[in-house]
This record gives structure tokens, C-alpha cells and sequence, in this order.
């Protein structure tokens, strides 16, 4: 029933919707279904005073314990490529490559120095310095 629900909602194959979403409609619809009931009919978040016990923490831990000690998540840590997440990260250009490219379009020190300055502004906006 379930797949038949799926193909209805989405009209996609079950691999097209995970590839696009990770879970299927029929998955991604009783995940809403249970948001919802967090809330009250104004969209007011339901006020919930429940606070775990200290054997339910305990119980929670020593889940996340297994996790990490389980032969999936050690399969998942050895599929992680790291030197392709490094290199992502890596800088594309250095100020002196701009700067020599500049340089070989244009050698005049007032432009230089006008791109050096939209540059640091682009930086400062990205990492939330001004």
C-alpha cells in the first residue's frame, strides 16, 4: 500500500525520489503529519513540559553509543572521502593571484587598489564582519 501511495503522491520511481529527496513522498508526508501536531490550529508551537527521565537519557546515549560503534556508521566514516572534502574547501585564488592577474590586464596601482577594496567588502559581508 505503501508504494502504491507513493506512486500516486509523487509519480516518481521509489529510486528517482530518493535521489531527489533522500526519502519517499509517502515517508516526507507522515513526517508532516507528525510536525503538524506539534503546533495548535493558530501555528502556536504546543506547549510541552515533558522532560526526560534520567534513564531515558541513559537509554538515548547508550542508542548513540551503539551507533557509533556499530559496522554501519564504520562502513559510512570509511566511504568519506577526506582529501575531496579538503579539497573543496581549499582557496581557488590568493590575493597575489589576483593582484598578478590584474596586473597583466591592466598594471595601474589606483585599480589595483579598487579591487583589492571589493574584495575585502565581499569577504567581510561573506563572514559577517560588517
Amino acid at each position: 500500500m505503501g508504494k502504491l501511495k507513493e506512486k500516486l503522491l509523487n509519480n516518481l520511481t521509489p529510486e528517482e525520489m530518493d535521489e531527489r529527496f533522500g526519502i519517499s513522498a509517502f515517508e516526507y508526508v507522515e513526517l508532516m503529519e507528525n510536525y503538524k501536531k506539534l503546533f495548535d490550529d493558530n501555528g502556536d508551537p504546543l506547549n510541552y513540559d515533558y522532560e526526560p527521565t534520567q534513564a531515558e537519557i541513559d537509554e538515548m546515549e547508550a542508542m548513540v553509543k551503539d551507533y557509533y560503534n556499530s559496522n554501519e556508521f564504520k562502513e559510512y566514516a570509511e566511504g568519506l572521502d577526506i582529501d575531496e572534502i579538503n579539497d573543496s574547501i581549499k582557496l581557488k585564488y590568493s590575493d597575489s593571484d589576483v593582484i598578478q592577474a590584474i596586473k597583466s590586464v591592466k598594471d595601474e596601482q589606483w585599480f589595483i587598489n579598487r579591487i583589492l577594496k571589493e574584495l575585502n567588502g565581499i569577504w567581510n559581508a561573506k563572514n559577517g564582519v560588517e
